[in-house]
């Protein structure tokens, strides 16, 4: 009697272990990963967030990597350009949820892509540019307006000289690039990610405070129109 007891017992400590194994896999499975597809920028499924500190550096070499541009194939220099943009397109491609964009100068067509298909994944967003972008030739503004995405774009006293892009509310892109291929090929730039709260947050916040100022404008504007 004792004996069959310790088997039921330890049957059902058993099928309750592979029970709970079992629930962790899929909250594995459902836990937000970093698009891996080219082989860059991966975020492992553990039982903590990974934590993200990145830094990228492009400089007048990266003109070197443009022949290599159109097979998104890094090369062997330790800041390729081509490298870089790639785990940039790949953070984008990981958005989930929401993606706010606030860069002064966007005419870069791998990023817009990148965008766009988020756009097409339900990903809710957002983005503010300065207004003279509507001005430029190589402009993404009709692509945008095109896909559906929320744009404000007003011209102030001052420059909307922001280059920065939040994903998820949890990770970072920032640095001093504008999205446009000349700045990710031939400039001194930087770019910095991470899902660092602490340096995050802010960023939400004044994306937030430009958002605002920004509506406001458009709705005085409009409502001096009528």
């Amino acid at each position: 009697m004792m004996r069959s007891v310790a088997i039921v017992i330890t049957s059902g400590a058993l099928v309750t272990e592979v029970m709970w194994q079992l629930y962790k896999v899929y909250k594995c499975s459902r836990r937000k990963t970093i698009n891996t597809v080219n082989g860059c920028a991966t975020q492992l499924c553990t039982n903590t967030e990974a934590k993200i500190f990145e830094v990228m550096f492009f400089s007048k070499d990266s003109t070197l990597c443009r022949t290599h541009l159109g097979l998104m194939k890094p090369c062997g220099r330790l800041n390729c350009a081509v490298r870089h943009l790639r785990r940039i397109v790949d953070y984008l491609d990981s958005a989930t949820d929401t993606l706010d964009i606030c860069v002064y100068f966007f005419t870069f067509s791998d990023l817009a892509e990148a965008v766009i298909r988020a756009k097409k994944r339900n990903v809710v967003i957002r983005m503010i540019l300065d207004e003279s972008m509507a001005t430029n030739d190589t402009s993404k503004l009709k692509i945008f307006y095109k896909e559906g995405i929320q744009l404000r774009s007003k011209q102030l006293d001052t420059l909307m000289h922001h280059k920065f892009v939040i994903i998820d509310n949890k990770i970072l892109i920032s640095g001093s690039i504008n999205w446009t291929k000349s700045a990710f090929f031939g400039n001194f730039e930087n770019v910095l990610v991470t899902n660092e709260s602490a340096i995050v947050k802010p960023f939400i916040n004044e994306f937030e405070s430009i958002w605002s100022i920004l509506g406001a404008i458009t709705t005085q504007a409009n409502s001096i129109k009528t």
